[in-house]
């Protein structure tokens, strides 16, 4: 598993065993609102394979948080790996696109989770209005919109791209899509006056990322 030797972060997450209830949600939860990522459970925090002794019990607990625990509900994806022998259960939460989700607890209480390298945050003030503007603006756009949108999120700085900054430029999108640029940039600035995406540079060379 070439995700062991990256060490946790942004996109990762490794459990011994799987944690209680509010803070495996709190997890998922970052996962979803943030970037997504992979929680793989049964590995050490250092990335050593330690396995699971029943690991069909926590696909199955893993899957009722993300539907109980979770608003709105998530889908996430649940596989049980054979490592050599000691078996890990791999969740993979996808980035969502109604985000903000929120982690509600048996109280009543909702926490809306984020994260920030390798670590789950609850939003501040700022990141949670720009959760809830931008599921505002994205219910409005085009296929077309959204596939720059889902692009420039695998291809820019913060999305760990080979290239220092990234690579996500709008000669490159309409390069790769057989697009007229003159037709791309507007779509990228009209996005970035949605606040859907940000730009740092200028002219030809200015790279794109999201938020």
């Amino acid at each position: 598993m070439g995700s062991l030797s990256r060490g946790e972060g942004t996109r990762i997450e490794f459990k011994r065993r799987l944690p209680r209830d509010d803070r495996a949600a709190r997890t998922l939860c970052a996962f979803a609102n943030t970037r997504g990522g992979l929680l793989l459970v049964g590995v050490t925090d250092r990335g050593r394979v330690h396995g699971l002794h029943h690991p069909e019990e926590v696909e199955t607990k893993l899957a009722q948080l993300a539907r109980e625990w979770i608003s709105p509900a998530l889908e996430v994806q649940l596989q049980t790996i054979d490592v050599h022998g000691p078996r890990v259960v791999a969740c993979s939460v996808p980035f969502s696109r109604v985000r903000p989700h929120a982690v509600v607890s048996p109280a009543g209480d909702a926490h809306v989770i984020v994260r920030v390298g390798a670590s789950n945050r609850l939003a501040d003030g700022p990141t949670l209005t720009a959760l809830r503007s931008s599921r505002r603006h994205r219910r409005g756009l085009s296929t077309l919109e959204q596939s720059i949108l889902d692009w420039v999120r695998h291809h820019g700085r913060s999305a760990g791209a080979r290239v220092p900054g990234g690579t996500a430029t709008v000669a490159r999108f309409a390069r790769l899509h057989n697009l007229s640029e003159a037709r791309i940039r507007r779509l990228f600035v009209k996005l970035e006056g949605l606040g859907l995406l940000v730009g740092h540079g200028a002219g030809r060379s200015r790279i794109f990322d999201v938020p």
